[in-house]
């Protein structure tokens, strides 16, 4: 590691003395650019360049000059939107690894391999915790990523940045690992430009250890006499062994013909030995059936209800399309319902090993939705809260280190 970042020290010496008039010849600067050249062509067949396209509308006057004093008229125009991002080949089945803000609202998701060839793909699921979004293209002889282990990265470390930036794939840019947080996050120095969100971060053996996240959004900071709004040079890493818990649970989901209902369950019900309904998800097979907030539910089919885990346990359980009766309560009313199982999409998965995710925020087709309260304790929201904060503090800290090395 020393010996690489002399090189770099090196290779800025070096670039000052060429500028300078210096056109002697440097061996050490030339197996420099050789090893970083190596370990470029080394990653850069499993880095992808995603582009979703949607559809915007909006709205222009019909009448020019005069006329538009007197008639307003407005007609609405169409047009098509390509969003640009990166991403990374996870597995040879095709499955790729880039950032939801990717792809909202998208109505076609093209991927680009290295060699310029493009495929349509097919959208698996999201986290939205993370952001995280899986994608899958029909394609042979792929090249994935080497997984290193994120948890083997040392802080200060050199870490290379890859992916696509305003249009130009591969895109490489060198950084320092910052900062480590308890969530499986790193914070990296290194110019990040748009169209990196969902870039691959690789240690100098060309390993994986992380996807670019976002980018924080510093100063405009002033060179001389001028302000210039520079490329971000800080920003967000999941590292890959937060990116893999995801994404294995995502594609494992796709396989799996799980049921879901769409419902939370009040907290304040469970210590009560009651299974008291606290929200209907709007169109969830809950909702069409006529299920509603405040409902207590007492069998599915013929199990009598005693627990939610029990609960949670029989829904998924059921076949997607499979028609259930459940008996509940409604203002000392017996009834009963029969909803239509729907299945649980993939995606929008909490990772469940602790120290990972923070946040306790349920997602309405999550694994342990009906499992967990929807209702967080002061205890746990004042630990959230101290957990932000300190988040705060630590990017803050960050900004202030950047704006003294820059002056």
């Amino acid at each position: 590691m020393k010996k690489v970042i002399l090189y770099f020290l090196i290779f800025i010496i070096g670039t000052f003395l060429s500028s300078a008039g210096f056109s002697q010849p440097f061996p050490v600067l030339e197996k420099l650019q050789s090893e970083i050249s190596g370990l470029i062509t080394t990653v850069k067949y499993s880095i992808v360049t995603i582009s979703s396209q949607s559809t915007r509308s909006y709205v222009v006057d019909k009448n020019e000059g005069l006329k538009s004093l007197f008639w307003d008229e407005q007609e609405e125009k169409k047009n098509d939107v390509w969003v640009v991002g990166s991403g990374i080949i996870y597995n040879e089945n095709g499955y790729i690894i880039t950032k939801s803000s990717m792809l909202a609202g998208f109505e076609k998701i093209k991927v680009t391999l290295f060699d310029k060839t493009d495929y349509y793909a097919i959208y698996i699921g999201t986290d939205e915790l993370s952001g995280l979004a899986i994608l899958k293209i029909d394609a042979s002889d792929l090249t994935p990523v080497h997984i290193g282990n994120s948890d083997d990265v040392p802080l200060y470390s050199l870490a290379m940045v890859l992916g696509n930036s305003m249009g130009i794939s591969p895109y490489a840019s060198f950084g320092i690992i910052n900062g480590k947080t308890e969530q499986g996050q790193f914070i990296i120095s290194a110019p990040l430009n748009p169209g990196s969100t969902g870039a691959g971060v690789f240690n100098l053996c060309g390993e994986w250890v992380g996807i670019v996240s976002a980018q924080l959004d510093t100063d405009v900071w002033m060179m001389g006499p001028t302000y210039v709004n520079n490329a971000q040079q800080n920003g967000i890493v999941f590292s890959s062994n937060l990116v893999r818990d995801i994404a294995d649970e995502i594609i494992k989901m796709q396989h799996e013909q799980k049921g879901w209902l769409g419902i939370d369950i009040l907290a304040d019900s469970l210590e009560k030995g009651k299974i008291v309904i606290s929200n209907v998800i709007k169109d969830s097979p809950a909702n069409r059936s006529g299920l509603k907030k405040r409902d207590r539910l007492l069998k599915y089919n013929d199990s009598i209800l005693k627990s939610t885990v029990q609960l949670a346990s029989l829904i998924e359980q059921t076949k997607p399309g499979k028609t259930v009766s459940i008996d509940f309560v409604r203002n000392s009313r017996s009834l009963k319902v029969f909803p239509q199982i729907a299945r649980k999409r993939p995606g929008n998965f909490t990772p469940k090993k602790p120290g990972k995710i923070s946040s306790q925020k349920q997602n309405p087709q999550s694994p342990s939705l009906v499992q967990q309260p929807v209702i967080l304790s002061p205890e746990r929201f004042n630990q959230i809260n101290m957990r932000m904060k300190q988040m705060e503090k630590e990017i803050n800290r960050l900004k202030s280190q950047v704006k003294e090395y820059q002056q």
